[in-house]
């Protein structure tokens, strides 16, 4: 797993790498740099023809790395030009002995003052923005700014360290004239603004550069994670040589009506397709035809206008005992709740309940729900289930989704970019995907694939991102070999056998 420290939490890590493991700060920089230099010789090797840099540098940490990072580009036989702001005086002990010794080298190396405004540019054709780090405060002011708007046109590679430059390491959100990278490479772990609203613009391929010390320092630290491919393999559910239908979780399915049966369709198709044993569909109005022969589906008492009716409700209640998991929702529409909120209130409590679509119209600013049941709202949907403006959600959409899964009692899959899925204790980050998926269903196949994960007994939140991550690993496939634009969800199902794991137990 890739931990995701917060600026306070990257201090406490950096703090405990010094003080607990003994590993000085100057060290710490010097294996920063090193790694640095490292990741740019590798991307850029054969890219720039005469290996020149201009390396930007505030008097703070980040600069300190920006000319400890001088000294290795010219140790490998680059032609680097240094810029840098501030005072010497403000300089930690670290960043002046770096500066100390960039200056002794010979580097050139010219100070930007408030006096006037920045020079012109040398010809370069890397750009690295060593400013400032993570823990710079918003808005721009000074030399800063003038050097930033001196360098915006500059034709050339741009990098930034650690952080990009009126950047919040926190939020994502960004001044006006903050740096824009082709490529961050921040140190250590991945930082939450990287991830987060302009930082998704303005980091470009965000690289992590070793410190030289224990990733178990960042994980102590850390209460964000992202999945990697390797914790898939290991956390998907495994099977067994010797095992029958019953061994896969038995899911029950209540979605559909007559004007979107093809809701029911991808979930339960998805379902069957993601692992479950035995997978059972319980729709109204009509039954799609593209429903896999697999699925048993089940056709509910209906409205003249092809809804769920009252009537459907023992048969509901008969499902509820005999799955191990219930997704409800997709495809339901709105005049369903009546029904619904008769099921819910009789549900076992025992069951692993998934609730989408218009049965988060259960759920209020007041609800109390159960650990073991999974919301999976878009934003729109969580704005009205809270109440809040959904400016405000996409925003601060990772911290308000552990706010509410905390305050309801569950787990929360909230479908932003990226995908929070949380427990309001902990967290994973969906960072997978593309726009392609934002299409008609897809959703809908999230729905089922997770809903899959519960009936074969993985834990909610687990199984809400293991199934949040294959979703887009199956989204990214797609697009490998045919457009964004004609991306559907029937084919993310058809993609599931190229990403899902498939290993038997030991």
């Amino acid at each position: 797993m890739l931990p995701i420290l917060t600026p306070e939490q990257m201090r406490r890590a950096d703090a405990a790498a010094i003080e607990q493991y003994g590993v000085p700060s100057l060290l710490l920089m010097e294996n920063a740099a090193r790694s640095a230099a490292d990741i740019l010789e590798r991307r850029y090797s054969g890219v720039v023809r005469h290996r020149t840099a201009l390396l930007l540098c505030g008097s703070g940490n980040n600069g300190g790395d920006g000319f400890a990072l001088a000294r290795h580009l010219y140790s490998r036989g680059w032609r680097v030009f240094l810029w840098w702001v501030g005072s010497r005086e403000r300089m930690s002990p670290e960043t002046a002995v770096n500066f100390e010794a960039a200056r002794r080298l010979g580097l050139p190396i010219t100070h930007v003052g408030e006096e006037r405004s920045a020079p012109l540019p040398p010809p370069a054709e890397l750009l690295i923005d060593a400013l400032l780090g993570v823990g710079a405060r918003l808005p721009l002011r000074g030399a800063i700014v003038e050097l930033l708007r001196a360098v915006r046109s500059l034709p050339a590679h741009r990098v930034a360290l650690d952080v990009p430059t009126g950047l919040d390491a926190e939020t994502g959100c960004a001044d006006a004239d903050a740096f824009a990278a082709e490529l961050t490479i921040t140190m250590f772990a991945l930082k939450t603004g990287l991830l987060l609203n302009d930082g998704q613009r303005l980091c470009g391929t965000v690289e992590i550069a070793s410190l030289g010390v224990p990733a178990s320092i960042a994980h102590k630290y850390a209460d964000t994670w992202a999945l990697e491919w390797e914790d898939v393999r290991q956390r998907f559910p495994k099977r067994w040589r010797r095992s029958t239908k019953f061994d896969y979780g038995r899911l029950g399915i209540i979605a559909g009506s007559a004007s979107m049966a093809g809701a029911a369709a991808l979930t339960a198709n998805a379902a069957i397709r993601s692992g479950a044993g035995l997978v059972y569909l319980y729709t109204a109005g009509r039954i799609h035809s593209a429903v896999l022969p697999e699925v048993i589906a089940r056709l509910l008492p209906s409205t003249p206008e092809g809804w769920m009716s009252p009537e459907a409700l023992p048969a509901l209640l008969e499902l509820a005992e005999r799955v191990d998991a219930l997704v409800i929702g997709p495809g339901l529409g709105a005049a369903a709740l009546p029904v619904l909120e008769q099921l819910w209130a009789q549900l076992p409590e025992r069951l692993p309940v998934l609730l989408d679509a218009d049965a988060l119209r259960l759920v209020t600013p007041s609800s109390q729900l159960r650990q073991r049941v999974v919301l999976t709202p878009h934003v729109g949907e969580f704005a009205r289930m809270t109440g809040l403006e959904r400016a405000q959600i996409v925003v601060n959409a990772p911290w308000l989704a552990r706010q509410w899964a905390l305050q309801w009692g569950c787990v929360l899959l909230l479908k932003h970019v990226p995908t929070v899925i949380t427990d309001g204790r902990r967290s994973y980050w969906n960072l997978g995907g593309n726009p392609g998926m934002a299409t008609a269903g897809s959703g809908d196949v999230l729905a089922g694939m997770l809903g899959a994960l519960l009936a074969r007994g993985v834990e909610p939140l687990e199984a809400a991102a293991l199934a949040a991550f294959l979703h887009s690993a199956a989204g990214d496939h797609c697009v490998r070999s045919s457009s964004m634009e004609s991306l559907t969800a029937s084919e993310l199902i058809a993609a599931l056998p190229a990403v899902l794991p498939s290993e038997l137990a030991q």
